[in-house]
Protein backbone atom coordinates (compact mmCIF):
# COMPACT_ATOMS: atom_id res chain seq x y z
CA UNK A 1 0.00 0.00 0.00
CA UNK A 2 3.32 2.40 0.61
CA UNK A 3 4.18 1.77 -2.49
CA UNK A 4 0.55 2.48 -4.74
CA UNK A 5 0.96 6.26 -2.99
CA UNK A 6 3.42 6.72 -5.06
CA UNK A 7 2.08 6.06 -8.33
CA UNK A 8 -0.02 9.17 -8.84
CA UNK A 9 3.77 10.92 -8.75
CA UNK A 10 4.99 8.57 -10.87
CA UNK A 11 2.08 9.38 -13.59
CA UNK A 12 2.10 13.23 -12.77
CA UNK A 13 5.83 12.81 -13.81
CA UNK A 14 5.32 10.69 -17.27
CA UNK A 15 3.32 13.73 -18.21
CA UNK A 16 4.28 16.56 -16.76
CA UNK A 17 8.18 16.22 -17.68
CA UNK A 18 7.46 15.69 -21.42
CA UNK A 19 5.48 18.41 -21.29
CA UNK A 20 8.09 20.90 -19.88
CA UNK A 21 10.69 19.21 -22.22
CA UNK A 22 8.62 20.03 -25.42
CA UNK A 23 8.10 23.82 -24.27
CA UNK A 24 11.57 24.65 -23.31
CA UNK A 25 14.09 22.52 -25.02
CA UNK A 26 15.07 22.48 -28.79
CA UNK A 27 12.30 25.04 -29.87
CA UNK A 28 13.93 26.26 -32.55
CA UNK A 29 14.59 25.29 -35.97
CA UNK A 30 18.63 25.10 -35.39
CA UNK A 31 18.32 22.74 -32.99
CA UNK A 32 16.66 19.93 -34.56
CA UNK A 33 18.29 16.76 -36.01
CA UNK A 34 19.96 17.74 -39.39
CA UNK A 35 17.09 15.19 -40.80
CA UNK A 36 14.31 16.84 -39.21
CA UNK A 37 15.72 20.21 -40.65
CA UNK A 38 15.83 18.85 -44.11
CA UNK A 39 12.48 16.96 -43.76
CA UNK A 40 10.83 20.34 -43.00
CA UNK A 41 12.73 22.36 -45.74
CA UNK A 42 11.34 20.05 -48.34
CA UNK A 43 8.06 20.45 -46.50
CA UNK A 44 8.58 24.45 -47.04
CA UNK A 45 9.82 24.17 -50.76
CA UNK A 46 6.43 22.76 -51.62
CA UNK A 47 4.22 24.32 -49.60
CA UNK A 48 5.82 27.65 -50.93
CA UNK A 49 5.50 26.35 -54.71
CA UNK A 50 2.00 24.92 -53.95
CA UNK A 51 2.30 22.62 -57.64
CA UNK A 52 -1.40 21.38 -58.77
CA UNK A 53 -1.22 17.79 -58.82
CA UNK A 54 -4.82 17.13 -59.43
CA UNK A 55 -8.04 18.76 -59.89
CA UNK A 56 -9.67 19.51 -56.45
CA UNK A 57 -7.01 17.78 -54.67
CA UNK A 58 -5.23 20.91 -52.27
CA UNK A 59 -2.44 18.98 -50.71
CA UNK A 60 -0.81 23.02 -49.76
CA UNK A 61 -4.21 23.08 -46.98
CA UNK A 62 -3.98 19.44 -45.32
CA UNK A 63 -2.94 19.44 -41.67
CA UNK A 64 -0.16 17.05 -41.90
CA UNK A 65 1.35 15.15 -39.51
CA UNK A 66 5.05 14.16 -39.70
CA UNK A 67 5.91 10.91 -37.77
CA UNK A 68 9.43 10.01 -36.44
CA UNK A 69 9.84 5.87 -37.08
CA UNK A 70 11.68 6.01 -33.96
CA UNK A 71 8.67 5.42 -31.12
CA UNK A 72 10.09 8.25 -28.89
CA UNK A 73 11.08 10.46 -31.93
CA UNK A 74 9.28 13.63 -32.57
CA UNK A 75 6.02 14.32 -33.62
CA UNK A 76 5.79 17.17 -35.48
CA UNK A 77 2.02 19.32 -36.80
CA UNK A 78 2.16 20.84 -40.04
CA UNK A 79 0.01 24.14 -40.59
CA UNK A 80 -2.48 23.47 -38.06
CA UNK A 81 -5.54 25.01 -38.81
CA UNK A 82 -7.50 28.19 -36.79
CA UNK A 83 -6.21 29.45 -33.76
CA UNK A 84 -4.13 26.84 -32.70
CA UNK A 85 -3.13 26.65 -28.58
CA UNK A 86 -2.95 23.71 -26.47
CA UNK A 87 -0.40 22.79 -23.55
CA UNK A 88 0.60 19.34 -25.38
CA UNK A 89 2.09 21.61 -28.27
CA UNK A 90 5.18 23.98 -28.57
CA UNK A 91 5.41 25.78 -32.08
CA UNK A 92 9.35 25.40 -33.63
CA UNK A 93 11.14 28.81 -34.55
CA UNK A 94 11.56 28.73 -38.36
CA UNK A 95 13.86 30.82 -40.36
CA UNK A 96 12.44 33.72 -42.18
CA UNK A 97 12.26 31.91 -45.05
CA UNK A 98 9.65 29.79 -44.03
CA UNK A 99 5.62 30.24 -44.92
CA UNK A 100 4.38 26.90 -43.31
CA UNK A 101 4.07 26.30 -39.38
CA UNK A 102 5.34 23.55 -37.33
CA UNK A 103 4.76 22.47 -33.68
CA UNK A 104 5.93 19.73 -31.97
CA UNK A 105 3.59 17.12 -29.81
CA UNK A 106 4.70 16.05 -26.38
CA UNK A 107 6.18 12.99 -25.96
CA UNK A 108 3.27 12.38 -23.34
CA UNK A 109 0.35 13.19 -25.12
CA UNK A 110 -2.08 9.73 -25.18
CA UNK A 111 -3.05 10.06 -28.97
CA UNK A 112 0.54 9.40 -30.24
CA UNK A 113 0.27 5.84 -29.89
CA UNK A 114 -2.13 5.86 -32.74
CA UNK A 115 0.15 7.76 -35.45
CA UNK A 116 3.52 6.02 -34.27
CA UNK A 117 1.98 2.31 -35.06
CA UNK A 118 0.91 2.68 -38.82
CA UNK A 119 2.56 4.18 -41.66
CA UNK A 120 0.01 6.62 -42.70
CA UNK A 121 -3.50 6.69 -42.64
CA UNK A 122 -6.07 3.62 -43.50
CA UNK A 123 -8.65 5.15 -46.30
CA UNK A 124 -11.50 3.91 -43.96
CA UNK A 125 -10.66 6.25 -40.88
CA UNK A 126 -11.06 9.76 -39.87
CA UNK A 127 -8.46 11.26 -37.70
CA UNK A 128 -8.62 14.36 -35.32
CA UNK A 129 -5.97 15.62 -32.67
CA UNK A 130 -5.92 18.71 -30.63
CA UNK A 131 -9.30 20.37 -32.49
CA UNK A 132 -7.69 19.38 -35.98
CA UNK A 133 -10.00 17.57 -38.42
CA UNK A 134 -9.37 15.10 -41.01
CA UNK A 135 -5.24 14.75 -40.60
CA UNK A 136 -3.24 12.71 -42.54
CA UNK A 137 -0.21 11.32 -40.84
CA UNK A 138 3.04 10.21 -42.65
CA UNK A 139 6.04 8.38 -40.72
CA UNK A 140 9.55 8.91 -41.68
CA UNK A 141 12.58 6.72 -42.18
CA UNK A 142 15.62 6.37 -43.27
CA UNK A 143 14.34 6.61 -47.35
CA UNK A 144 12.28 9.58 -46.75
CA UNK A 145 15.43 11.46 -47.74
CA UNK A 146 16.52 9.17 -50.46
CA UNK A 147 19.24 11.44 -52.82
CA UNK A 148 17.66 9.74 -55.99
CA UNK A 149 14.89 7.52 -57.67
CA UNK A 150 13.17 6.29 -54.75
CA UNK A 151 8.98 6.95 -54.56
CA UNK A 152 9.29 6.98 -50.73
CA UNK A 153 11.73 10.32 -50.78
CA UNK A 154 9.25 12.38 -48.10
CA UNK A 155 7.35 14.65 -50.48
CA UNK A 156 6.59 12.11 -53.50
CA UNK A 157 5.44 9.52 -50.79
CA UNK A 158 3.14 11.84 -48.55
CA UNK A 159 1.36 13.31 -52.06
CA UNK A 160 0.96 10.12 -53.39
CA UNK A 161 -0.85 8.29 -49.79
CA UNK A 162 -2.48 11.22 -49.33
CA UNK A 163 -4.08 11.31 -52.99
CA UNK A 164 -5.21 7.35 -51.80
CA UNK A 165 -6.54 8.95 -48.47
CA UNK A 166 -8.74 12.53 -49.34
CA UNK A 167 -9.42 11.23 -53.08
CA UNK A 168 -9.66 7.75 -53.34
CA UNK A 169 -11.80 6.90 -50.61
CA UNK A 170 -14.64 5.24 -52.13
CA UNK A 171 -13.20 3.92 -54.94
CA UNK A 172 -13.74 0.32 -55.18
CA UNK A 173 -10.06 -1.16 -54.06
CA UNK A 174 -8.79 -4.61 -56.09
CA UNK A 175 -5.09 -5.81 -56.38
CA UNK A 176 -2.93 -7.68 -59.07
CA UNK A 177 -0.67 -8.87 -56.42
CA UNK A 178 -0.62 -12.38 -55.94
CA UNK A 179 -2.18 -13.03 -58.85
CA UNK A 180 -0.01 -14.23 -62.28
CA UNK A 181 -0.56 -14.78 -66.06
CA UNK A 182 0.06 -17.87 -68.53
CA UNK A 183 2.97 -16.99 -70.68
CA UNK A 184 0.12 -16.38 -73.44
CA UNK A 185 -1.21 -13.59 -71.56
CA UNK A 186 2.17 -12.36 -70.77
CA UNK A 187 2.76 -12.03 -74.54
CA UNK A 188 -0.01 -10.23 -75.22
CA UNK A 189 0.78 -8.11 -72.19
CA UNK A 190 4.48 -7.89 -73.69
CA UNK A 191 2.50 -6.27 -76.83
CA UNK A 192 0.71 -3.31 -74.79
CA UNK A 193 4.42 -2.65 -73.18
CA UNK A 194 6.13 -2.35 -76.58
CA UNK A 195 3.04 0.31 -77.39
CA UNK A 196 3.71 1.93 -73.85
CA UNK A 197 7.34 2.39 -74.56
CA UNK A 198 6.08 4.16 -77.80
CA UNK A 199 4.19 6.27 -75.84
CA UNK A 200 6.23 7.50 -72.98
CA UNK A 201 8.76 8.46 -76.03
CA UNK A 202 6.24 11.22 -77.52
CA UNK A 203 5.33 12.21 -73.85
CA UNK A 204 8.72 12.54 -72.55
CA UNK A 205 9.85 14.83 -75.53
CA UNK A 206 9.81 18.70 -75.14
CA UNK A 207 6.86 19.46 -76.96
CA UNK A 208 5.05 16.44 -77.94
CA UNK A 209 2.87 15.59 -81.42
CA UNK A 210 -0.54 15.17 -80.24
CA UNK A 211 -1.55 13.25 -83.74
CA UNK A 212 1.62 11.20 -83.32
CA UNK A 213 0.20 10.42 -79.50
CA UNK A 214 -3.50 9.70 -80.29
CA UNK A 215 -2.19 7.13 -82.53
CA UNK A 216 -0.26 5.66 -80.22
CA UNK A 217 -2.97 5.60 -77.55
CA UNK A 218 -5.37 4.20 -80.26
CA UNK A 219 -2.79 1.29 -80.73
CA UNK A 220 -2.65 0.91 -77.01
CA UNK A 221 -6.62 0.16 -77.16
CA UNK A 222 -6.42 -2.03 -80.29
CA UNK A 223 -3.60 -4.41 -78.12
CA UNK A 224 -5.83 -3.95 -75.14
CA UNK A 225 -9.03 -5.03 -77.07
CA UNK A 226 -7.04 -8.25 -77.71
CA UNK A 227 -6.10 -8.62 -74.37
CA UNK A 228 -10.00 -8.69 -73.46
CA UNK A 229 -10.55 -11.21 -75.73
CA UNK A 230 -7.35 -13.81 -74.83
CA UNK A 231 -6.95 -12.87 -70.82
CA UNK A 232 -8.65 -14.07 -67.41
CA UNK A 233 -11.08 -11.71 -67.77
CA UNK A 234 -10.62 -11.47 -63.21
CA UNK A 235 -7.26 -10.71 -63.40
CA UNK A 236 -7.10 -8.22 -66.35
CA UNK A 237 -9.69 -6.45 -64.21
CA UNK A 238 -7.64 -6.58 -60.66
CA UNK A 239 -4.85 -5.37 -63.06
CA UNK A 240 -6.71 -2.33 -64.28
CA UNK A 241 -8.27 -1.59 -61.47
CA UNK A 242 -4.90 -1.38 -59.51
CA UNK A 243 -3.23 0.31 -62.28
CA UNK A 244 -5.87 3.14 -61.86
CA UNK A 245 -5.40 3.60 -58.67
CA UNK A 246 -2.04 3.48 -57.93
CA UNK A 247 -1.37 5.22 -61.33
CA UNK A 248 -3.06 8.12 -60.96
CA UNK A 249 -1.60 8.45 -57.19
CA UNK A 250 2.11 8.10 -58.83
CA UNK A 251 0.99 10.41 -61.11
CA UNK A 252 0.90 12.92 -58.42
CA UNK A 253 3.87 11.59 -56.27
CA UNK A 254 5.98 12.25 -59.53
CA UNK A 255 4.39 15.58 -60.27
CA UNK A 256 5.01 16.76 -56.53
CA UNK A 257 8.85 15.15 -56.70
CA UNK A 258 8.81 17.51 -59.97
CA UNK A 259 7.86 20.57 -58.60
CA UNK A 260 10.70 20.02 -55.45
CA UNK A 261 13.31 19.55 -57.71
CA UNK A 262 13.75 15.26 -57.23
CA UNK A 263 13.93 13.32 -59.70
CA UNK A 264 11.55 10.66 -60.37
CA UNK A 265 9.28 9.57 -63.11
CA UNK A 266 7.97 7.07 -65.07
CA UNK A 267 9.05 3.35 -64.41
CA UNK A 268 12.01 4.93 -61.94
CA UNK A 269 13.42 1.79 -59.70
CA UNK A 270 15.46 2.71 -56.75
CA UNK A 271 19.17 2.08 -58.76
CA UNK A 272 18.20 3.10 -62.25
CA UNK A 273 15.45 5.17 -64.26
CA UNK A 274 16.79 3.67 -67.95
CA UNK A 275 14.45 0.63 -67.63
CA UNK A 276 11.76 0.25 -70.06
CA UNK A 277 8.48 -1.32 -70.60
CA UNK A 278 9.49 -3.87 -72.99
CA UNK A 279 12.57 -4.80 -70.97
CA UNK A 280 9.83 -6.33 -68.45
CA UNK A 281 9.17 -9.87 -70.24
CA UNK A 282 12.61 -10.41 -71.51
CA UNK A 283 13.49 -10.18 -67.41
CA UNK A 284 10.77 -12.60 -66.50
CA UNK A 285 11.37 -15.11 -69.05
CA UNK A 286 15.45 -15.05 -67.97
CA UNK A 287 14.30 -15.34 -64.02
CA UNK A 288 15.68 -12.19 -63.35
CA UNK A 289 12.40 -11.51 -62.03
CA UNK A 290 9.57 -12.78 -61.15
CA UNK A 291 5.75 -11.68 -61.58
CA UNK A 292 4.80 -10.23 -58.47
CA UNK A 293 6.54 -6.86 -59.98
CA UNK A 294 3.63 -6.12 -62.11
CA UNK A 295 1.32 -5.71 -59.09
CA UNK A 296 3.66 -3.94 -57.24
CA UNK A 297 5.75 -1.71 -59.02
CA UNK A 298 4.86 -1.92 -62.79
CA UNK A 299 0.82 -0.91 -62.53
CA UNK A 300 2.11 2.22 -60.95
CA UNK A 301 4.29 3.20 -63.88
CA UNK A 302 1.57 2.31 -66.45
CA UNK A 303 -0.91 4.03 -65.07
CA UNK A 304 1.21 7.12 -64.18
CA UNK A 305 2.23 7.32 -68.32
CA UNK A 306 -1.43 6.89 -69.33
CA UNK A 307 -2.31 10.21 -66.48
CA UNK A 308 0.43 12.12 -68.30
CA UNK A 309 -0.14 11.04 -71.95
CA UNK A 310 -4.02 12.45 -71.06
CA UNK A 311 -2.29 15.47 -69.59
CA UNK A 312 -0.70 15.53 -72.96
CA UNK A 313 -4.00 15.19 -75.11
CA UNK A 314 -5.37 18.46 -73.40
CA UNK A 315 -8.09 15.39 -72.72
CA UNK A 316 -10.83 18.38 -70.75
CA UNK A 317 -11.39 17.39 -66.81
CA UNK A 318 -10.39 13.82 -67.39
CA UNK A 319 -9.63 13.73 -63.70
CA UNK A 320 -12.68 15.36 -62.83
CA UNK A 321 -14.45 12.70 -64.59
CA UNK A 322 -12.41 9.64 -63.27
CA UNK A 323 -13.38 10.85 -59.55
CA UNK A 324 -16.98 11.26 -60.68
CA UNK A 325 -17.63 7.63 -62.59
CA UNK A 326 -16.16 5.68 -59.65
CA UNK A 327 -18.10 7.05 -57.31
CA UNK A 328 -20.55 4.20 -58.29
CA UNK A 329 -18.63 1.62 -60.23
CA UNK A 330 -14.99 1.00 -61.06
CA UNK A 331 -13.61 3.42 -63.81
CA UNK A 332 -10.39 2.37 -65.03
CA UNK A 333 -7.67 4.59 -66.80
CA UNK A 334 -8.50 2.24 -69.52
CA UNK A 335 -12.06 3.15 -69.52
CA UNK A 336 -11.12 6.62 -69.80
CA UNK A 337 -8.88 6.20 -72.56
CA UNK A 338 -11.43 3.69 -74.75
CA UNK A 339 -14.48 6.73 -73.84
CA UNK A 340 -11.85 9.92 -74.74
CA UNK A 341 -9.28 9.48 -77.49
CA UNK A 342 -11.56 9.02 -80.83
Amino acid sequence: MKKLKYIPLLLFLLIFLPLVYNKVFHTSYQDLSPKNQELLRDYDYFYKKNPHLWEGYALHDKTILLVDENAFGPLYILNPKGDFKSPWVREIFLPKTFQSKVFRLALSHPKRIQYIIGNFNSKDKTYQLLGQDNLFYVKTHKDSLAPRYKSSRFIPFLAHEAFHYYVQKDWKDETFRGLSYSWKELQLLDKEYQILDKIKEEVDKEATDKIILKTLLKDYLAVMEERNKKTDPEKLQAELIEETIEGTAQYVGIKAAKATGYDLGVLYFDNTKDVRFSDILPALEEGKIDQSLLGSHIVYASGALLCFALDQMEIPHWQQTLMEKNKTKSYTLYDLVKDQVQ
